[in-house]
């Protein structure tokens, strides 16, 4: 795996963010919560930093495609 359990987690939680934000309506910080965050600014940034984009900007950027 060569990645630590912390990294895999929250690899494994971006992963399951970005399919909420393309398949489900609900807003960003019931995404966050389901997917194990209890705030919604801190699941903004660290999405942020693995995808390059905040998760609304990413829910609209794949809508449009």
């Amino acid at each position: 795996m060569h990645e630590t359990p912390l990294n895999y987690l929250t690899n494994w939680r971006m992963r399951h963010a970005q399919k909420l934000l393309m398949m489900d309506k609900s807003n960003i910080s019931e995404i966050a919560a389901n997917v194990g965050y209890q705030s919604e600014a801190a699941f903004n940034r660290i999405f942020k930093s693995k995808t390059g984009q905040t998760p609304a900007v990413y829910r609209r950027s794949k809508f449009l495609k």
